[in-house]
């Protein structure tokens, strides 16, 4: 059976422009969450990466209705093209932690596949506090 759930963490969130373009509609429940990570912000893409970590990254537990019918565009946005590509993001399944329910929950999730955070053609911005959403609020 294949997962139906996806955690979003960056513009695949509530209200950020990619969420308006590929998950209006397609949404059965949203949770808080939050994923065992570091979250960088890449200042010259204007989105986020999720890399291996031992912070909380916050974000939404997405459950979609048609998931399978969903990930080519989802595949699409984050530059996923399959495992062992160069891909941008990489889909992985991941244990998602959902405050409310106290417990972990199993979904996909894009982490960040290429090695060029921090160099000269990305600076990034380290969230310490592992919330997007917060320091895009912050910034406008």
């Amino acid at each position: 059976m294949q997962c139906t759930n996806l955690f979003v963490y960056g513009s695949l969130l509530e209200g950020f422009f990619n969420y308006e373009k590929t998950l209006v509609g397609k949404v059965i429940t949203c949770v808080p969450a939050k994923v065992r990570g570091n979250l960088f912000h890449q200042s010259k893409k204007g989105y986020p990466a999720l890399v291996a970590g031992e912070d909380w990254v916050y974000g939404e537990l997405l459950a979609l209705s048609h998931i399978e019918e969903n990930l080519p565009l989802l595949d699409q946005v984050e530059n996923y093209y399959g495992e062992g590509q160069a891909n941008e993001y990489d889909r992985i399944l991941k244990k998602v932690f959902v405050p409310s329910q106290n417990c972990y929950i199993e979904a996909y999730v894009y982490w960040y596949g290429l090695d060029d955070l921090g160099k000269e053609n990305n600076p990034v911005i380290y969230l310490a506090d592992g919330n997007w959403r917060s320091f895009m609020l912050t910034r406008q």
